[in-house]
Protein backbone atom coordinates (compact mmCIF):
# COMPACT_ATOMS: atom_id res chain seq x y z
CA UNK A 1 0.00 0.00 0.00
CA UNK A 2 3.12 1.90 0.65
CA UNK A 3 4.22 1.87 -2.61
CA UNK A 4 1.16 3.03 -4.27
CA UNK A 5 0.91 5.88 -2.33
CA UNK A 6 4.44 6.91 -3.13
CA UNK A 7 3.68 6.70 -6.69
CA UNK A 8 0.65 9.08 -7.09
CA UNK A 9 2.27 11.22 -4.22
CA UNK A 10 5.76 11.48 -4.80
CA UNK A 11 8.07 12.83 -2.81
CA UNK A 12 10.88 13.20 -5.78
CA UNK A 13 10.83 12.79 -9.46
CA UNK A 14 13.66 12.22 -12.05
CA UNK A 15 13.28 13.28 -15.99
CA UNK A 16 11.56 10.30 -17.18
CA UNK A 17 8.73 10.31 -14.63
CA UNK A 18 8.21 13.68 -14.90
CA UNK A 19 8.08 13.49 -18.62
CA UNK A 20 5.76 11.31 -18.57
CA UNK A 21 3.68 12.38 -15.45
CA UNK A 22 3.31 15.45 -17.56
CA UNK A 23 2.57 14.15 -20.36
CA UNK A 24 -0.36 12.28 -18.50
CA UNK A 25 -1.53 15.30 -17.33
CA UNK A 26 -2.05 17.02 -20.25
CA UNK A 27 -3.71 14.48 -21.74
CA UNK A 28 -5.98 14.33 -19.18
CA UNK A 29 -6.81 17.95 -19.44
CA UNK A 30 -7.60 17.67 -22.96
CA UNK A 31 -9.96 14.72 -23.15
CA UNK A 32 -11.81 15.94 -19.66
CA UNK A 33 -12.00 19.47 -21.43
CA UNK A 34 -13.52 17.63 -25.04
CA UNK A 35 -15.73 15.23 -22.96
CA UNK A 36 -17.31 18.18 -20.60
CA UNK A 37 -17.51 20.52 -23.54
CA UNK A 38 -20.15 18.50 -25.55
CA UNK A 39 -22.70 18.29 -22.77
CA UNK A 40 -24.10 21.11 -20.59
CA UNK A 41 -22.70 20.66 -16.97
CA UNK A 42 -19.99 22.83 -15.56
CA UNK A 43 -18.19 19.91 -14.03
CA UNK A 44 -15.22 19.37 -16.42
CA UNK A 45 -13.74 22.76 -15.05
CA UNK A 46 -13.69 21.20 -11.61
CA UNK A 47 -12.17 18.17 -13.26
CA UNK A 48 -9.96 20.54 -15.13
CA UNK A 49 -8.53 22.40 -11.82
CA UNK A 50 -8.27 19.07 -10.04
CA UNK A 51 -5.76 17.66 -12.69
CA UNK A 52 -3.78 21.36 -12.32
CA UNK A 53 -3.36 21.42 -8.70
CA UNK A 54 -2.16 17.83 -8.62
CA UNK A 55 0.63 18.44 -11.51
CA UNK A 56 1.22 21.38 -9.38
CA UNK A 57 1.82 19.89 -6.44
CA UNK A 58 2.65 16.32 -7.20
CA UNK A 59 4.31 16.55 -10.23
CA UNK A 60 6.15 20.09 -10.82
CA UNK A 61 7.52 20.34 -7.10
CA UNK A 62 9.06 16.89 -6.69
CA UNK A 63 10.64 17.84 -9.68
CA UNK A 64 11.79 20.76 -8.30
CA UNK A 65 13.15 19.00 -4.93
CA UNK A 66 14.90 16.73 -7.04
CA UNK A 67 16.84 18.99 -9.13
CA UNK A 68 17.24 21.34 -5.89
CA UNK A 69 15.30 24.61 -6.61
CA UNK A 70 13.45 26.83 -4.58
CA UNK A 71 9.81 26.06 -4.21
CA UNK A 72 9.17 30.23 -4.97
CA UNK A 73 9.35 29.31 -8.89
CA UNK A 74 6.36 27.24 -8.56
CA UNK A 75 4.94 31.11 -8.48
CA UNK A 76 5.46 30.69 -12.36
CA UNK A 77 3.02 27.92 -13.36
CA UNK A 78 0.34 30.21 -13.93
CA UNK A 79 1.83 32.56 -16.41
CA UNK A 80 1.42 30.87 -19.72
CA UNK A 81 4.79 31.76 -21.75
CA UNK A 82 6.80 31.27 -18.87
CA UNK A 83 5.30 28.01 -17.37
CA UNK A 84 6.39 26.17 -20.84
CA UNK A 85 10.12 27.57 -20.60
CA UNK A 86 9.74 26.85 -16.95
CA UNK A 87 9.01 23.17 -17.65
CA UNK A 88 11.41 22.77 -20.15
CA UNK A 89 14.02 23.47 -17.68
CA UNK A 90 12.90 21.48 -15.52
CA UNK A 91 12.78 18.32 -17.63
CA UNK A 92 16.48 19.09 -19.19
CA UNK A 93 17.94 20.27 -15.23
CA UNK A 94 20.29 17.31 -14.07
CA UNK A 95 20.13 16.97 -10.58
CA UNK A 96 23.19 17.51 -8.39
CA UNK A 97 25.71 15.43 -8.43
CA UNK A 98 25.94 14.12 -4.12
CA UNK A 99 29.59 12.64 -3.70
CA UNK A 100 30.21 10.02 -1.12
CA UNK A 101 31.86 11.30 1.44
CA UNK A 102 35.69 10.41 2.03
CA UNK A 103 37.38 9.05 5.22
CA UNK A 104 38.87 12.11 6.37
CA UNK A 105 35.69 14.07 5.97
CA UNK A 106 33.56 11.36 8.30
CA UNK A 107 36.59 12.01 10.91
CA UNK A 108 36.59 15.72 11.04
CA UNK A 109 39.86 16.19 9.90
CA UNK A 110 40.13 18.81 6.43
Amino acid sequence: MNWLLEFLFPHRLHRLAYFLRLVSANMAVGFIYFAGATGNSGYWLLGIVAVWVYAIFFIILPRMRDIGMSKWWLLLTPIPVLSGVFGIILLFRAPPILRAPTPATEMGST
